[in-house]
This record gives structure tokens, sequence and C-alpha cells, in this order.
């Protein structure tokens, strides 16, 4: 096997794109692979679309719920809509902004285990 670095690299393996640096590469079978810890960078994008100021899109909702092993019934139990409505917002329909931040804190809150005063300084940020 070899290795090498690349200095840009766009992964779409999580349903969105997302622009990696420096990223390591390894050939295996004949092909170039990244060579990165998946669950590490599935972390690292979770908290990058929490920080994002722009809405969550279709893609990254879904990425959302499936990182958080949830159903889409489940999902919508969580914020009083329908499974019919999480799909419709996975699929291009935009969540209003108040249930979009009610999903990000949802996260931060039950995911991070944060204390009080950077819950705070995060709803602050984001609202």
């Amino acid at each position: 096997m070899k290795d090498k670095k690349r200095e840009t690299f766009v992964f779409r393996g999580l349903g969105f794109p997302i622009k990696l640096i420096n990223v390591p590469m390894r050939k295996m079978v004949g092909e170039w692979v990244i060579d990165v810890d998946f669950e590490k960078l599935q972390l690292t994008a979770l908290l990058a679309l929490l920080e994002k100021q722009a809405p969550l899109s279709g893609a990254e909702l879904k990425f959302i719920r499936k990182y958080l092993n949830m159903s889409t019934t489940e999902f919508g139990k969580i914020f009083g809509v329908s499974h019919v409505a999480v799909i419709k917002w996975e699929k291009g329909t935009r969540a209003n902004l108040s249930t979009d931040l009610c999903i990000r804190l949802y996260v931060y809150d039950h995911l991070l285990k944060i204390k009080d005063k950077d819950f705070r300084k995060f709803y602050q940020k984001n609202s």
C-alpha cells in the first residue's frame, strides 16, 4: 500500500459535500481512497452543521437524523411534526427557522451533554 496526502478533496459520502484539506490518502486495490477515522469525520461534520449560519438543507437534516439513529417518525415526534413533514424536509422543503434552531439545540444538548453556560452561549449565538 502507498500513502500520500491530497491538498483538497471533496467528500460526498455523508449526503452533502465536505471539503477536506490535506487529507491522507491510501492506495487500496488499485484505487486511492481517503484514510480517515469516519466516526470522527461524522462528528466533526455534525458539529460544523450545528454552527453553520445558513438553514440546514434536506441532506444535512437527513444526516443528522441518521447520525442520531432515528426513524422519520421518531425524529418528527421530538419536534411535534409527522414523519411526512420530516420526509419533506429531507427532500428539500425547508423546516421553519424556529424548528431549525430547535433541531440544532436538541442535538447540541442531547449529544454533547454540555454545561448550561455553553448551551446559553450557543443559543444566543444562533437565535
